[in-house]
């Protein structure tokens, strides 16, 4: 269980500032009886998407679709706008693992597809904050026209993934993951400038940094006796024993 720290590549929102769930369980086969090549299987409730507070300029650019496409020339109306897209995906990952016998450092590599399962896109814009609370009572909000089935977004994700475990003690692990799509998650977006003429059409693509704490409970650990000759420790203390799990 964990979290996503999430932007998207292609609606000129930048950075890793949109926080989200990442969790669930997995299902974990060894590959060989030293137990240094695993096979991975999850399935995940993960959270992703973009969110921005950023400076604009009374020409502010805009992109179809109401995706800003943002002048960082002008400090002046700075926090006047916020965007925000949340995805959130039905995951089932599939990974190879290999363990390193000294570190127990986990390192694998694999793909993974994704189901979306809801969708929310909004946009303020705190400069028509009087008129449009006087009108429809959303105090510079506006709930764009986004839903599961709108096109917008595509239902299926395809990604690659790196993943990293670092050992904490015995099945308790720390878990880092990048993730990217290999395909656009959704429909090209047109850009324009203050003049409305196109800039450039942009395909969205998920870009991802995960963080979890994970738990194996079917692995088997004895204390590691392995010792240089200064009499230090080569590895963790806890280690996984092979003799006592089934392969």
């Amino acid at each position: 269980m964990g979290m996503n720290l999430t932007q998207v590549d292609g609606d000129e929102v930048f950075g890793y500032t949109k926080a989200g769930f990442n969790g669930g369980p997995y299902v974990k086969v060894m590959l060989d009886k030293k137990q240094r090549f695993s096979l991975t299987m999850e399935l995940l409730y993960s959270q992703k998407g973009a969110a921005k507070r950023y400076p604009v300029s009374s020409e502010q650019k805009r992109a179809y679709g109401d995706t800003l496409l943002f002048d960082l020339g002008n400090e002046k109306e700075n926090m006047r706008y916020f965007y925000r897209l949340r995805t959130d995906y039905l995951e089932i990952p599939l990974l190879v693992h290999y363990d390193d016998p000294r570190s127990k450092i986990s390192v694998g590599i694999g793909l993974s597809w994704a189901r979306l399962v809801r969708v929310n896109e909004l946009q303020y814009d705190f400069r028509k904050l009087a008129l449009d609370t006087v009108i429809n009572n959303l105090k510079g909000s506006r709930q764009l026209n986004t839903t599961v089935n709108s096109g917008r977004y595509y239902k299926n994700d395809w990604s690659i993934i790196a993943d990293v475990k670092i050992p904490i003690y015995k099945g308790l692990k720390f878990n880092f993951r990048f993730q990217y799509s290999l395909v656009p998650f959704g429909q090209p977006r047109e850009f324009f400038n203050r003049f409305g003429k196109s800039v450039g059409t942009r395909k969205p693509y998920h870009n991802t940094l995960t963080f979890r704490i994970i738990y194996s409970f079917n692995e088997k650990y004895t204390e590691n006796h392995n010792f240089d000759r200064d009499g230090k420790r080569i590895g963790p203390r806890w280690i996984r024993d092979p003799e006592a799990m089934k392969w």
